[in-house]
């Protein structure tokens, strides 16, 4: 009785939350969560990703069946409305987070037993897996809430990005290194049984995985201790108010609606990736996930940095930029076969997944910590909430859709073939060839080029421009790629310059690549103009350097008319930066820089004066940066336009006023003092011209 009476207690004391935490107690519960990611993202290594969906294609899985069984855990995350009641009413989350996290991998437990207690495949075997991946998806629902409160009051929030960016990285070389090694074992084992025992093979990994790894994840939870949930001041809210409190916040509704079609928008194509590469391009298990390993690789490289810019640059900007190159490697999927595999298919693969490894290491790392800064602390667990159900609402209606959409397209195609023809022969090859998968990916980037424009809705305290974080990612992605010199195969991408590397236009919203570029011509011209002031170079030395700077920033552009105003904005930001710093005047380095623009440009692009537009904002914007009277660049800036008006192929009265139109509209997020001033400014140009024709 009394020992009875001892482990209650036991067991109660573990579930207790604590009053305050001491330094030791949340050290210690900060490497506990640490090792739980380990074990945790190990264990999915082996019952996720490509494991999964091949192990599905064994049962007899259709791409719709793909679709659903990758929906079913975020379509059911309604059910954490009921964990969120739970939690407020009771104010404690541990127990319901360890019990929901034991139901979730002892779900796999089943699952992986399927082929012993059915032939395969068939219908009731890829039914009985949709059966328990949904009970997992409950189950995981009620961990949720539970868990992203749980940890958000552990870790302190100045130093969410780089603790989390640390989490990431060692879980994500835990999955990296159980997934390789579950590979080669599930390809080993396909080579010496018949074909009908291989999937016995998943199911060993699926037992090891789900037994003594995500049950030792759970464990590693247990440890860690709960502070005591903050109470709200006043009247406690209602059910209904604790729940609809995130939607009647614009901002964080703002959020939501950006997790929700963000997710929507990139898990119609993501959830085939893997069944693409098995299915249509035949390629071992070992080689997909060896793919996937050079992702988790690649994120491990990144996760750091990130990590650091979300604490230094804020959450939202880090996840723009991340976004922006996450759909440009969707797009890059569509190449991979034109329509068969060609010599170049491999080396996409891998340069693909180099990028999405990039791309997910911002996303994941962005997104968690930017709906925690901006959840109020009492009321985190229904903001938390909220985004999270946002997010799953997409991630469930994509993977259904894609499924649908890769069924529909697969009897479908669209072609643009090229044709040399001459007396000896007819020769013609594709240009463009959709059909099947191909349409999947293209869908998605197009709609994800919509979510962007959400997300530019979404305002975080204290964020900045993204300008400055492609700078330093510039730098960062030189030194990183050196690491890989010692990967065979992957050495020749570090020795390369990085604009070689820039491949796609700069539509708007990707702006990745040309805005690398611009920001590397600002830093030229920054460099060359404060060097000439000091060096005394006279107005015609100083042009004839920025020119030259500016030219070969041209040719080196792969795709000047859609960069074009990028890489004016890049150079007038580096010619003001040098104006601010050497005092050389910022007439004389704007009136010159415009020059050397639209002289270097003037033949190169369909309409000039989007190099006026992106030359007028960059000078304004740095101008505020750096101090500079704003009103007093702008009217250098329409001065100069003036002057290059017979090269831009209008009239001095039209070159004014389309300059002055720019010069006030990119004034629009500057104070209000700032725009008024720069608004006079215009007028006064305006007035001038008027006044001398």
């Amino acid at each position: 009785m009394e020992l009875t009476s001892r482990l209650r207690a036991a067991v109660l004391g573990v579930f207790q939350p604590r009053d305050t935490l001491s330094d030791q107690e949340r050290d210690s519960g900060l490497r506990a969560m640490n090792y739980q990611a380990v074990a945790a993202s190990a264990s999915d290594g082996l019952v996720s990703g490509g494991f999964l969906a091949a192990f599905a294609l064994l049962l007899g899985a259709s791409n719709v069946h793909i679709g659903i069984l990758t929906a079913l855990p975020p379509i059911l995350q309604p059910v954490q409305l009921v964990a969120v009641v739970l939690v407020e009413r009771l104010r404690v989350r541990k127990p319901f987070a360890v019990m929901s996290y034991f139901i979730a991998y002892a779900a796999w437990i089943p699952v992986a037993l399927i082929p012993f207690a059915l032939d395969v495949p068939n219908a009731g075997a890829v039914t009985l897996l949709l059966i328990f991946v949904a009970l997992r998806g409950v189950a995981q629902a009620f961990l949720n809430p539970s868990w992203i409160g749980w940890i958000r009051d552990i870790v302190p929030q100045d130093v969410m990005g780089s603790f989390f960016s640390q989490r990431m990285r060692i879980a994500t070389i835990a999955a990296a290194v159980a997934g390789l090694v579950g590979a080669f074992y599930i390809d080993w084992w396909a080579g010496r049984v018949p074909e009908p025992e291989q999937i016995y093979g998943y199911s060993y990994a699926m037992l090891f995985g789900s037994i003594l790894l995500g049950f030792g994840s759970v464990g590693f939870m247990a440890r860690m201790p709960e502070p005591r949930m903050v109470t709200p001041e006043g009247r406690p809210p209602t059910i209904a108010g604790l729940l609809a409190a995130p939607l009647r916040d614009r901002n964080y509704r703002q959020l939501m609606a950006f997790l929700m079609v963000w997710y929507l928008a990139t898990q119609l194509a993501v959830p085939f990736f893997s069944v693409y590469m098995l299915v249509k391009l035949e390629m071992p298990l070992s080689a997909v996930v060896g793919l996937g390993v050079l992702s988790q690789v690649t994120s491990v490289l990144f996760v750091n940095v990130w990590g650091g810019y979300v604490d230094r640059f804020g959450s939202k900007v880090v996840l723009s930029t991340s976004s922006s190159l996450f759909l440009l490697v969707i797009l890059g999927w569509t190449f991979t076969t034109t329509p068969d595999q060609h010599l170049l298919t491999v080396p996409l693969l891998v340069a693909l997944h180099f990028l999405i490894g990039i791309a997910s290491a911002g996303i994941n790392l962005a997104s968690t910590t930017i709906r925690m800064k901006m959840a109020p602390q009492a009321q985190s667990t229904s903001y938390l909430t909220g985004a999270s159900l946002a997010a799953s609402l997409g991630a469930g209606i994509g993977p259904i859709l894609g499924g649908v959409f890769v069924d529909f397209f697969s009897v479908r195609r669209f072609e643009i073939s090229i044709e040399w023809v001459d007396p000896a022969r007819t020769v013609e090859f594709p240009a463009v060839f959709l059909t099947g998968y191909d349409f999947l990916f293209a869908l998605a980037f197009l709609f994800g080029l919509v979510t962007l424009s959400v997300l530019g809705r979404v305002r975080e305290d204290g964020e900045s421009d993204r300008e400055a974080v492609m700078s330093e990612l510039a730098t960062q992605t030189r030194e990183n790629l050196r690491v890989l010199n010692s990967v065979p195969g992957l050495n020749i991408a570090a020795s390369l310059p990085l604009g070689t590397r820039r491949f796609v236009p700069a539509v708007a919203g990707l702006d990745v690549a040309a805005g690398v570029t611009a920001y590397q011509l600002a830093a030229s011209i920054r460099s060359v103009a404060t060097t000439a002031a000091r060096g005394g170079a006279t107005a015609r030395q100083l042009r004839k350097r920025v020119n030259r700077t500016i030219a070969r920033a041209l040719r080196e552009s792969d795709n000047l008319r859609q960069q074009s105003a990028a890489l004016a904005f890049g150079a007038m930001q580096g010619a003001v930066q040098a104006a601010a710093d050497s005092g050389i005047g910022a007439r004389r380095t704007v009136r010159d820089s415009m020059s050397s623009l639209v002289d270097a440009t003037a033949e190169s692009v369909d309409d000039p004066r989007a190099v006026v537009q992106g030359a007028i904002q960059g000078a304004i914007h740095s101008a505020n940066e750096t101090g500079l009277p704003t009103d007093a660049v702008a009217a250098h800036a329409i001065e100069a336009t003036r002057a290059a008006a017979p090269q831009l192929g209008l009239s001095e009265r039209d070159a004014v006023a389309y300059a002055a139109e720019v010069a006030v509209e990119a004034s629009s997020e500057l104070p209000q003092d700032a725009q008024t001033r720069i608004r006079h400014a215009a007028l006064e140009a305006i007035f001038l011209i008027a006044h001398d024709e």
